[in-house]
């Protein structure tokens, strides 16, 4: 039995991963900072993975000195480690480059057969020091002794859920003209793709969902499934960059998270097509999910 680690396991993608590799018939052993999330369904509708996992490793991998070892009785890595809304003072560099870089460091030692980084698909020019330091990542993994699995999704469902929220309150804001295209993709599809590709070797995969929309189109879905009329407002781009220098001085880590988004939101991100989960589907999970709460 071949025996994974699953770095990021109480994420949106981490838990779906956890699961897929479990039903795989994977020997899978999670690397989180707390076991509590374990057995709680997670974010966005994503499952609870306490019954899918074999192992739990207590660790951070910004602090080096507690992840010691951690690979050493594993094939392969899968890391979806980074910043998202953690309530600290790490920046992207601190998690999305040297968390990772520590992890790589760890599996060189151990020399695991391959490692798969989840990173991101069309947003290679982005200036935001999120990208940078995903990138700076990357750079490193691809000149490792370890052959590596670099994962460029376009976006998440659970990503296109401030939509949902944003629709609940009787108005979508979008940043430009809605006109630019994407075709985000479920976490269960996703982590599909991630587990079917774990045999290949120095590889770089583009992922995308099963549908392209526009961003205005994603705003009406929104809108259609909480039944709102349609009500959207779009931010002239000239106006968010205004803004941008203001933002920058109140909250850095903000700013370079907004940075990203408007970004993805003014370029068309579109890639190969995979999975049957449609958008309408996870507003209407995640709808039935928070009515529960």
């Amino acid at each position: 039995m071949e025996r994974v680690l699953v770095a990021g396991a109480t994420g949106y993608l981490g838990r779906y991963v956890v699961k897929a590799l479990k039903q795989k018939g994977y020997y899978v052993k999670v690397l989180v900072r707390s076991k509590n999330k374990l057995n709680q369904e997670g974010p966005y509708a994503s499952p609870s993975v306490y019954d899918f996992v074999d192992e739990v490793v207590v660790g951070e991998v910004t602090r080096p000195e507690t992840i010691q070892d951690v690979c050493s009785d594993v094939d392969f890595v899968f890391s979806s480690v980074g910043i998202t809304k953690q309530k600290d003072n790490l920046t992207f560099m601190d998690v999305d480059f040297k968390g990772n870089l520590n992890l790589l460091r760890e599996a060189e030692r151990s020399k695991v057969q391959r490692f798969m980084y989840i990173n991101v698909h069309g947003a290679e020019r982005c200036p935001s020091t999120l990208i940078k330091a995903k990138q700076s990542f990357t750079n490193e993994l691809k000149h490792s002794s370890i052959p590596h699995i670099i994962i460029n999704p376009t976006g998440y469902y659970s990503d296109m859920t401030e939509f949902l929220a944003m629709a609940r309150k009787g108005r979508v804001f979008l940043l430009g003209k809605g006109l630019n295209k994407m075709n985000p993709i479920h976490g269960a599809d996703l982590a599909n793709v991630c587990v079917s590709a774990f045999g290949k070797e120095n590889s770089t995969i583009k992922v995308g969902g099963p549908n392209v929309y526009t961003y205005y189109e994603i705003a009406e879905l929104a809108l259609k499934v909480v039944s709102k009329k349609e009500k959207v407002t779009t931010v002239p781009e000239w106006l968010v960059k205004f803004s941008f220098p203001f933002l920058r001085m109140i909250n850095k880590k903000q700013y370079n998270l907004f940075l990203f988004f408007f970004y993805m939101m003014t370029h068309d991100v579109v890639a190969e097509p995979h999975g049957k989960m449609d958008l309408k589907s996870y507003f209407e999970s995640v709808t039935e999910q928070e009515g529960k709460e």
